[in-house]
């Protein structure tokens, strides 16, 4: 049977068992994995994941239960254990239903190749010794620590009591390799590298010069001195320190239990003007992009920042019913085995017009940071931790790689200190399509 006709058919199963509203949420998603370590080819497999998940409502209580084995007699067991569940849980005065029946949106384009869902254990093995001979090329300084190449093809189905019956098909292709490079004794920090698309336009070699270029370019740091001033992120950096905040903040469900920092600046300048971020459910080729969220509900464009100005919260249907709105159709699932919780699409951040090369030259005193290991806090925004990847920049040029250097400051501060921001955007493995960012005002500490 298809996927959808085993989540309608769990669907009538709990209706049958009494159930006020049910839904099910059934995926299958082959994998083709090659994985290094050590430098080494270490294993390829393919692996098909699959399952359901069930959830049972009734008289606002909620049970939940999932099977890996979609036959038919276990897809009913998930379903009795579904009810069974419901009713010990206690009744949720706030719930209201599961989504209605919507006219979703066309596919986005660029979600789903062909070409990479008919890739073979051994193209993938030939993606990664891509990579592997890049870095060897490149310096022969650089040495590869670990790495993993692989290729996704996902199928979901969601059906409801409410008339909701959608299913789609998408693939992922990603790489990602970590390098350190050795000379005269010394050893550098491991630096890493990753790309990850829906397509077949996919480098390796990209990412093996780039990991092994950013390798050789810390070998051999510096003490730096502290100061309060210039930071660049890259994308990565950016994304954890600046916008794993923000997007904490502007979840509806963090918003209605106080949680946010924002629960009260609707409209209100909340970041640098030239600041534009949206979620982007529908974005082409989008890696966090489908017609449809974890509910089945339609995904959109949601404005989030619009020059510097707090514009919306992102809803699942439970947080929008709450409130008498409709969703903006960001409910997340990891598997089939979990509930329906909340988070962005395709966060995208508008890029600027400089290139990196270019905001480094507008710099006379300052530091770039390609990694960051610390703390974050998204409710507060303060962050705290170790620059990683680091160079120190004076009057336009990157003089030398850094020893492990602390930065410390606050999220929300720094959105109201952005600097510029670049325009080489590239997506995130948090959904987050963000291009390099230039901050003043950050606290440099050397050790």
């Amino acid at each position: 049977m298809s996927l959808q006709t085993v989540a309608h058919s769990a669907v009538k199963n709990c209706e049958k068992l009494g159930a006020d509203e049910a839904e099910a949420y059934a995926q299958r998603t082959r994998t083709v994995e090659v994985v290094l370590e050590r430098g080494e080819m270490q294993s390829e497999r393919v692996k098909i994941h699959q399952g359901i998940g069930v959830r049972f409502i009734k008289e606002k209580r909620l049970g939940f239960a999932f099977s890996s084995d979609l036959s038919k007699d276990s897809v009913q067991t998930a379903c009795k254990n579904a009810m069974k569940l419901s009713k010990t849980s206690i009744s949720n005065p706030e719930w209201v239903s599961l989504p209605t029946k919507e006219k979703l949106p066309k596919a986005p384009t660029g979600i789903f190749d062909s070409k990479v869902a008919a890739l073979s254990a051994s193209n993938v093995l030939d993606l990664a010794m891509r990579a592997y001979d890049a870095v060897k090329e490149y310096d022969k300084r650089a040495a590869i620590d670990d790495g993993k190449f692989s290729a996704l093809v996902t199928e979901i189905a969601i059906s409801n009591s409410h008339g909701v019956e959608t299913a789609e098909k998408s693939t992922l292709l990603s790489g990602s390799m970590a390098c350190m490079a050795k000379a005269r004794g010394q050893t550098s920090s491991i630096a890493w590298e990753y790309d990850v698309t829906r397509s077949i336009k996919f480098s390796p070699e990209k990412i093996g010069r780039s990991a092994a270029e950013k390798a050789v370019a810390s070998i051999g740091p510096r003490r730096g001195e502290s100061f309060v001033g210039k930071l660049i992120l890259d994308s990565d950096s950016a994304a954890m320190i600046l916008f794993y905040p923000l997007v904490y903040s502007v979840n509806a469900d963090n918003v209605q239990r106080k949680r946010s920092i924002w629960t009260d600046k609707m409209g209100e300048r909340v970041a640098v003007s030239n600041l534009n971020v949206t979620d982007d459910g529908l974005l082409p080729k989008g890696i966090g992009s489908s017609s449809f969220d974890a509910e089945g509900v339609p995904h959109q464009k949601t404005p989030i920042l619009t020059k510097g100005m707090l514009k919306g919260f992102l809803h699942n249907s439970f947080t929008a019913n709450k409130e008498k709105k409709k969703s903006t159709g960001n409910a997340v699932r990891d598997n089939y085995n979990t509930l329906p919780s909340l988070s962005v699409s395709n966060l995208t951040v508008e890029p600027g017009k400089k290139k990196l090369n270019d905001i480094v030259s507008g710099v006379d005193r300052g530091i770039i940071v390609r990694r960051f290991s610390g703390t974050v806090r998204p409710d507060s925004g303060e962050f705290s931790g170790v620059a990683k990847q680091a160079s120190y920049i004076e009057k336009g040029k990157m003089k030398y790689a850094l020893k492990e250097t602390m930065i410390s400051g606050n999220a929300f501060q720094a959105l109201m200190n952005i600097v510029e921001i670049g325009s080489e955007s590239r997506p995130t493995f948090g959904r987050i399509y963000v291009p390099p960012i230039l901050l003043d005002k950050v606290n440099v500490v050397s050790k």
